[in-house]
């Protein structure tokens, strides 16, 4: 049963297939005649495209060559309009050349000129020897010229020397960070900007020289008014003038003079320099610095007032520079190529450059002379611009290319050069009057008091501290100074600044050593020894306390330790000295055991004369003493006081105990001519000393 049914689906899907197969060959013949019927057409569609390229072709071809007979035609046309134009172009544009170029309207005439420069190069390359050429040639250099002229004329007409009001205005304005107007004045005008622009752009691309215009006529207006502003400072106005703003909006802002004005802005400069000091260093370790007060802080206006004005004025001059050539630095950037921005600014700012140098030359010049004549005030005030200049010196980097910063490092270089001079004089001064001899003439007080010198040596080393890092790095550079620093480093490690004031130490030292043998050399000069000490001590503390007032003994102390204790010492000396000069007045009166015993008020006839003898040499030498000592000075009161009390306790109980024990004795008839002054007149006069008005 089960082979009958297999056997039976086998037959069925074998008809099934046969079916199919009979089909599938039906079909593949329907699509052979099919594939016959397309070859046989795609076989005439191949012939009738043959026959047609064969009767387009030629047409094609003789319809391109005379597309090509064409263009060459429009070309030789072409060329022969452009050569002609060349013949034409010296008549065409003959009146616009010798007219000139007009302002607001220069694209016309750089349009001629560049024909005409086609016009050469034509001639040039095809007819050098040609009168066309000659003509074109004259008519393009003709117009380069008035060009040139032309650029001349748009500078000189728009630029004017600012006025001294302007440039002070522009000086303040840049440093206060308050004011946003005028942060430039604008002489030239956008289109006229424009207008140069496009002509110095030109120039260049036509090889043609137009740097030495604009340098020359624009440095003119740098040079002029820094002269204006030179001459603006001669004026009486200048002082309280100076740097006031006019145009910052604050109307009830007080006048301030020259040297406060400069003092805000460098104190702004020293404050931004400070600040980005103490942000790169809190970025790098962490560490945040707070500021120390500067020493200009406390200065009021009195103080301001006491600078050097010349110094003052020409630091104006300085700053005036500076913004000058940064405005002027803006202004080329619109019109000059930047390929000659280094060229031009160089030749541009080259004169005023030199102005200010040759006036800082003038000034240290004078200065030296003041030094010379020992006027201290302008030796300090080398020092305070000498400070500000530094201050300067990233502007100046940002301002000027490495030839003019070296230019004017001839500035700071003759600062340092006077400065140095100027300790260097200071010292030769107070060394040369403690070595001077001085015959027949005194130049001491009579009063014994401080002497000039001395007044005047602490004076100007109280005012060295408010610039001890300046004098540092002067100093720095010496070697006496610099080997007896690294003696100092050697026992105490100190930082960049402590070692300025090291430095400054040593210098302090030195003077004051020079000091000290002024003054002994100088009492020498007194007959009395009693004045002699005086006259040192008066000096000698007056020296202790000012550099104890001024915490100058706080720096001197980096130096010499010792310093204080010193000044303390010789003080005491000098007084135990002083006390020694009654030695001789005193030596009559104080071994009591030496002299004749009295009995019931009497002594014996040949002991009288003692007594008369020592009652008499003490008189005299107490009135001398008195007379010579009521005309002498001692300003410090606790000194005065402490020196009057210490002659009552050394003189008077030596006096007591011999008045008590003679003054009953009858020595003498006329007791009153020997025993002239009882203990409490002894004690009034010696009260009495150094008071001339007594």
């Amino acid at each position: 049963m089960n082979n009958l049914d297999s056997s039976l689906q086998a037959h069925n899907k074998l008809e099934k297939e046969t079916t199919n197969l009979v089909l599938l060959k039906d079909r593949v013949d329907k699509y052979h005649d099919l594939s016959t019927q397309m070859s046989s057409i795609l076989t005439i569609f191949e012939k009738r495209l043959g026959n047609l390229e064969q009767t387009i072709l030629p047409v094609y071809q003789e319809t391109e060559q005379l597309q090509k007979r064409q263009q060459n035609l429009e070309a030789t046309l072409n060329c022969l309009e452009n050569v002609l134009s060349h013949y034409d172009v010296s008549q065409e544009v003959c009146q616009l050349i010798h007219q000139g170029p007009i302002e607001g309207s220069i694209g016309t005439f750089l349009d001629a000129l560049a024909k005409l420069r086609a016009a050469m190069d034509y001639f040039l390359h095809n007819n050098s020897q040609s009168v066309e050429l000659e003509n074109v040639t004259s008519l393009f250099n003709n117009g380069c010229e008035g060009l040139n002229q032309h650029y001349s004329m748009l500078l000189k007409k728009h630029s004017a020397p600012l006025k001294p009001v302007e440039l002070l205005d522009l000086i303040y304005i840049e440093d206060d960070s308050s004011s946003d107007e005028f942060t430039s004045f604008r002489q030239l005008s956008q289109s006229t900007r424009e207008e140069l622009f496009t002509i110095s752009h030109w120039l260049e691309q036509n090889m043609r020289e137009y740097t030495h215009i604009y340098a020359t006529e624009r440095g003119e207006v740098v040079l002029r008014s820094l002269q204006l502003l030179k001459d603006h400072q001669k004026s009486s106005s200048w002082g309280t003038e100076a740097l006031r703003p006019r145009h910052s909006g604050r109307q009830n802002e007080p006048k301030k003079n020259t040297s406060a004005r400069l003092h805000q802005i460098f104190e702004k400069k020293a404050n931004k320099l400070y600040l980005r000091a103490t942000q790169t260093i809190e970025q790098s370790t962490g560490f945040s610095i707070k500021k120390a007060s500067s020493h200009t802080d406390h200065l009021t206006s009195e103080d301001l007032l006491d600078g050097d004005q010349e110094l003052d004025k020409y630091l104006v001059m300085l700053l005036g520079l500076q913004r000058l050539l940064n405005w002027e630095r803006a202004i080329m950037r619109d019109i000059i190529p930047q390929s000659k921005h280094n060229e031009v600014f160089a030749r541009l700012a080259y004169n005023a450059i030199d102005l200010v140098v040759k006036d800082a030359d003038a000034i240290t010049q004078r200065i030296l002379r003041c030094i010379s004549r020992k006027e201290w005030t302008s030796a300090l005030g080398i020092f305070s611009a000498l400070k500000r200049v530094i201050l300067l010196q990233p502007d100046i980097e940002r301002t000027y290319d490495a030839a003019q910063r070296e230019q004017l490092t001839k500035v700071l270089n003759k600062l340092q050069q006077t400065g140095a001079k100027a300790l260097e004089h200071f010292l030769d001064v107070v060394k040369g009057e403690s070595s001077t001899n001085i015959v027949g003439q005194s130049n001491v007080p009579k009063d014994a008091t401080v002497h000039e010198l001395t007044s005047n040596t602490i004076w100007f080393l109280e005012h060295l501290y408010e610039h001890f890092d300046v004098i540092g790095s002067i100093l720095a550079q010496d070697v006496l100074y610099s080997t007896q620093l690294d003696t100092i480093l050697m026992k105490k490690a100190l930082p960049g600044e402590e070692r300025n004031k090291a430095l400054l130490a040593i210098y302090i030292k030195k003077a004051l050593a020079e000091l000290n043998l002024s003054i002994m050399n100088k009492c020498e000069q007194y007959n009395d020894q009693a004045t002699k000490h005086l006259f040192r001590l008066n000096n000698i503390h007056y020296i202790l306390k000012s550099l104890q007032r001024s915490n100058l003994i706080d720096l001197v102390t980096l130096a010499e330790p010792e310093c204080e204790h010193s000044y303390l010492e010789m003080i005491r000396e000098l007084k135990t000295s002083y006390q020694k000069t009654w030695s001789k007045m005193l030596s009559g009166i104080y071994s009591l055991e030496e002299l004749p015993k009295p009995v019931a008020g009497k002594v014996k006839d040949k002991d009288r004369s003692v007594l008369k003898e020592r009652f008499s040499n003490f008189n005299k030498d107490f009135e001398e003493a008195c007379k010579i000592q009521r005309g002498i000075s001692i300003p410090d009161v606790i000194l005065r006081e402490g020196i009057k009390r210490d002659n009552v306790e050394h003189i008077l109980p030596n006096y007591n105990r011999f008045f008590e024990m003679y003054a009953g004795v009858q020595f003498s008839k006329n007791p009153d001519k020997y025993v002239k002054y009882r203990p409490h007149e002894i004690n009034a006069m010696l009260s009495k000393l150094f008071d001339d008005s007594a």
